[in-house]
């Protein structure tokens, strides 16, 4: 599990009104509906600014290099 998918961090960031921007990772997709009503609803997850926040991280790491 990646530090920014743990329940807590959701948690914490939704109480602060800031939007999961990053999907899910299919693993956790798939242990979530293992779980059933249990493993909750998937966070949200809005492909144009996950291609918007693709797109800055690759230019700054272009920037770095």
């Amino acid at each position: 599990m990646t530090a920014h998918s743990s329940k807590a961090i959701r948690t914490h960031l939704r109480e602060r009104g800031i939007v999961a921007v990053i999907p899910q990772p299919s693993d956790q997709i798939g242990h979530r509906k293992r779980r059933g009503s249990a493993g909750g609803r998937s966070p949200a997850f809005d492909k144009d600014d996950y291609k918007g926040r693709s797109a800055v991280e690759r230019n700054f790491n272009l920037i770095k290099q």
